[in-house]
């Protein structure tokens, strides 16, 4: 007669024969499924982009335009790149450079960041002189027409690769504070393949007021305007009555 109790299992006696073969199987099964689930989940998370943010703060020096947010043209090697500057943590740089009249060739100490062929310069110090060094003209201004577009209205400080992933619903209260700390707006779409980013401005070219835009901040939007080209920087002059979100 069979003993009935070969397979039953005691704590503090050895594994019965009849329960390994049981027990390894659930083992497998539950590692696989663990291995899905972290696959599900980091393939449903935002790319974290290639944005760069140096390690080092570099000296810059260049013309400073406010127009239409504080930014420095560099000469670099008879081609003009265009930073957009900004302060430390979540601020924008207008109180740090006003004591510079618009035009006027500054030296100054700053983290590089960039994304896409789009550069900032995170200050890295409030000491800051006024340089003995030509003026770095405006590139020319060309108008690449009207178009309707759908993307994300972006802080450009963390998405040019302060911040990684620097878009997305998870990025939404990050992105609503530096908005609203005066950090420069960007426009983000990805219809064409590669995401597109463009410096957004008021329709008439002057900088956005952070209320005007920040509940859309991170949220799926569609949004009509003039795109203009200013050299390496892409502007979105954007009619705001238009914004809505798509989603």
């Amino acid at each position: 007669m069979a003993d009935n109790n070969d397979n039953f299992y005691v704590g503090y006696l050895a594994l019965p024969k009849g329960l390994r073969g049981t027990i390894a199987a659930l083992v497998i099964v539950l590692v696989a499924l663990i291995a899905f689930d972290a696959w599900l989940v980091a393939t449903l998370q935002p790319e974290a982009g290639d944005g760069h943010w140096a390690d080092t703060p570099s000296e810059f020096v260049g013309t400073l335009t406010r127009d239409p947010y504080p930014m420095l043209r560099v000469d670099k090697g008879g081609v003009t790149k265009t930073y957009v500057i900004v302060s430390d943590e979540k601020r924008g740089a207008e109180t740090a450079l006003a004591k510079f009249p618009d035009g006027a060739s500054i030296k100054l100490t700053g983290f590089e960041v960039e994304r896409a062929a789009v550069g900032m310069i995170q200050l890295a110090a409030t000491e800051m002189t006024v340089a003995d060094a030509p003026s770095v003209a405006d590139a020319p201004r060309e108008i690449h027409g009207r178009v309707t577009v759908t993307g994300e209205i972006v802080d450009s400080k963390c998405w040019l690769g302060v911040m990684r992933p620097g878009d997305g619903h998870i990025h939404k209260a990050c992105a609503s504070v530096c908005i609203l700390g005066g950090i420069p707006p960007m426009f983000v779409t990805r219809t064409g393949g590669a995401p597109s980013v463009m410096l957004l401005t008021l329709a008439d070219g002057r900088a956005v007021p952070p209320e005007r835009i920040v509940e859309y901040a991170a949220d799926s939007v569609q949004l009509s305007g003039i795109v203009e080209k200013r050299g390496d920087l892409t502007v979105f002059k954007a009619d705001l009555d238009s914004l809505r979100r798509t989603e």
